[in-house]
């Protein structure tokens, strides 16, 4: 049996996308391929707006009768509202379902594993495979919350501090609209088709991956100071603006921080403006192309 850890994720909100045309209508809003979801799936997915900015990042999860879509809470219900404009005669409803679900994290599980425990009152929960490997636990909270005593609680911070690790990047209020998919990677981690039908700022997201013109990416950073920068506040290169924090995690006395960066600045030590630390990079598990002298 793989050793588990319970994980607090934080304020993640739910938004539940129900009825008969659910998977059509999320085909033409998001960026992934909806046809090809797997049951457990924690897909990640992207909600553009026409100009090919990112609004909100989202990870759906099947359900009998639609989608659940996790995002930030602070995020959520404005996402529930702008969606539901574009619902028109589809057979769809959209809910902002963040006060009756609560979300948790399991590391170090998968769901073929947990689907063979006897979870008592955590069988109502709903769960997820993201890559780590790790689980989302979805389902009302005393379900949810009854996971804490089946497994050891890992420390504060554990959840976003593997997820920076992991080069997930995150999307808040402060940095909605901000960013194309390609800045954040998301074409490296599957979270866009190229092959799909159209989706709002579909063409520009194609037209900057085949025109090759992406000359910012997602990158990591480990910080060394008194302060964390917010999500959105600049990162600088010889008093030059060069990126911005998408995401920052802290854990047991480590900070680190994903960003968007000059593609040719990604490779040398930065400074944040907010705060004032030293950002000096780290690896991706991934490969990032075009980066110059990245680790």
């Amino acid at each position: 049996m793989p050793t588990i850890e319970f994980h607090d994720v934080g304020e993640v909100g739910t938004l539940r996308v129900a009825g008969p045309d659910a998977a059509a209508f999320l085909q033409g809003q998001l960026t992934a391929d909806i046809r090809i979801l797997a049951p457990d799936s924690g897909q990640l997915a992207a909600w553009c707006s026409p100009q090919g900015r990112v609004i909100a990042l989202m990870r759906l999860v099947p359900t009998e009768d639609g989608f659940l879509a996790l995002m930030p809470r602070a995020l959520a219900g404005d996402v529930a509202e702008r969606l539901a404009r574009f619902v028109l005669r589809a057979r769809v409803r959209i809910e902002d379902a963040s006060s009756t679900l609560a979300v948790a994290g399991l590391a170090g599980a998968t769901t073929g594993v947990l689907a063979g425990l006897s979870l008592g009152e955590g069988s109502q929960v709903r769960l997820a495979q993201l890559p780590g490997p790790r689980c989302l636990a979805i389902g009302t909270p005393g379900p949810v919350a009854a996971l804490r005593d089946r497994w050891p609680a890992a420390p504060d911070g554990a959840w976003d501090a593997l997820a920076v690790s992991l080069g997930e990047p995150e999307v808040y209020p402060a940095t909605s609209e901000a960013w194309v998919p390609q800045m954040l990677n998301l074409d490296l981690l599957g979270a866009v088709s190229f092959r799909k039908g159209c989706y709002p700022g579909q063409e520009i997201v194609a037209r900057t991956q085949n025109l090759g013109r992406i000359k910012r990416r997602l990158f990591r950073y480990h910080l060394t100071g008194p302060g964390l920068p917010s999500a959105g506040s600049a990162l600088l290169q010889g008093g030059t603006k060069v990126g911005e924090v998408v995401r920052v995690a802290s854990h047991r006395g480590r900070s680190e921080l994903l960003a968007v960066v000059n593609l040719d600045a990604c490779g040398t030590g930065l400074l944040a403006e907010e705060g004032g630390a030293t950002c000096t990079p780290e690896p991706l598990p991934y490969a990032v192309p075009d980066a110059v002298g990245a680790t």
